[in-house]
């Protein structure tokens, strides 16, 4: 394998970890902060009343893990390229 890839492929795993642990805890703090408890089986969000609240955070949060995504690869990779002194490709 390319040594000038590895730092990318984990830059991009540790953006996808990153990525799913914000949208684990946007999700469940919005529903808990509306009243409702997290049914983690079929992950969605149930009101007293028995109705599926839908978050309106959608859109708000396609962006947020656009730019959370890309900035956590950049730094994780730039590290590793420092941490072991691989020089990239020009």
């Amino acid at each position: 394998m390319n040594r000038t890839l590895l730092p990318t492929l984990v830059g991009v795993f540790t953006s996808l970890f990153a990525i799913w642990a914000l949208h684990t805890f946007l999700i469940v703090d919005d529903c808990l902060d509306n009243g409702g408890s997290f049914d983690y089986a079929s992950a969605k969000c149930l009101l007293e009343s028995g109705q599926v609240y839908d978050s309106n955070l959608a859109t708000i949060a396609v962006v947020l893990y656009f730019v959370v995504g890309f900035v956590v690869s950049f730094i994780v990779s730039n590290l590793i390229r420092k941490v072991f002194k691989i020089k990239a490709k020009s």
